[in-house]
């Protein structure tokens, strides 16, 4: 166990000097942080990964259970729709509040990995994207196929890695754009989720809404990284190509899936 310990350390912090090799373990105020420690970042998403696939292979004993399991899940849904609205505005605004007091614009901003201000929101934004799981446990349980695809399956294990890398070793600086676009259109995601939730009957109109304001967004996130490119930032070129790729790949699949 100990050699397995060694390993995903080691393999977690060659990842992370990957990303940034000039911000060394000892200058990272993240480095001791709740769940940035590459052997917990592994395990938890192994063990999301085990108990996803031990929920899709339970059989209910019999029809009884499976109608509670399911009166369960209904009043379950409401409640974790709205704690994620919650806590998605609460991210959002208070980054933008840390980030004004930095005095940051919109993008090409400086990058000072010792302060903690910014840190914190995404440090708190990279423990949202794990809470973010209880969307594939409640998928599993329903049996909704349907809504696990690849696209599902992508984005949350994708986003999962990129603000744990974030969080570790690109915590300052342009992130609090990602942080703040992310999070308010997941507030308007899941206030939509959870009136639906509650049966009330939603106009269709508000649907595509939703929809155009996703796809506005992944859009919106790509730009950074191709300013990055070319402008010379100073954000890690490495980290700004993981998050664009992994958004164009996101918007492109969902765009295929649209048109077919």
């Amino acid at each position: 166990m100990a050699f397995n310990i060694l390993f995903l350390n080691n393999l977690g912090e060659r990842i992370l000097q990957y990303f940034n090799a000039s911000l060394k373990p000892g200058r990272r105020v993240t480095k001791d942080w709740f769940m940035i420690n590459p052997t917990h970042f592994f395990i938890s998403l192994y063990a999301t990964h085990q108990n996803s696939d031990k929920l899709s292979k339970t059989k209910p004993s019999s029809k009884i259970k499976s109608s509670q399991s399911n009166t369960a899940i209904e009043k379950i849904v409401p409640i974790y729709n709205l704690i994620q609205v919650l806590l998605s505005t609460i991210i959002c605004v208070l980054t933008i509040y840390n980030a004004r007091k930095r005095g940051f614009k919109l993008f090409y901003n400086y990058v000072d990995f010792t302060k903690t201000n910014i840190a914190f929101w995404c440090w708190l934004f990279y423990l949202n994207k794990i809470f973010d799981f209880v969307d594939t446990i409640l998928i599993t349980i329903k049996k909704n196929w349907k809504q696990f695809s690849f696209l599902h399956v992508y984005h949350h294990i994708s986003i999962f890695l990129i603000m744990w890398i974030n969080t570790s070793v690109g915590y300052d600086g342009d992130v609090y754009y990602i942080i703040v676009s992310n999070s308010f259109v997941h507030s308007i995601m899941y206030a939509y989720y959870f009136f639906a939730s509650l049966k009330y009957k939603i106009p269709v109109y508000l649907k595509s809404c939703v929809t155009y304001i996703q796809m506005l967004q992944f859009v919106s996130m790509i730009l950074p990284g191709f300013c990055i490119f070319f402008l010379k930032y100073k954000t890690p070129h490495p980290i700004s190509y993981k998050l664009t790729m992994n958004k164009f790949v996101k918007y492109a699949y969902d765009f295929y899936k649209k048109i077919n």
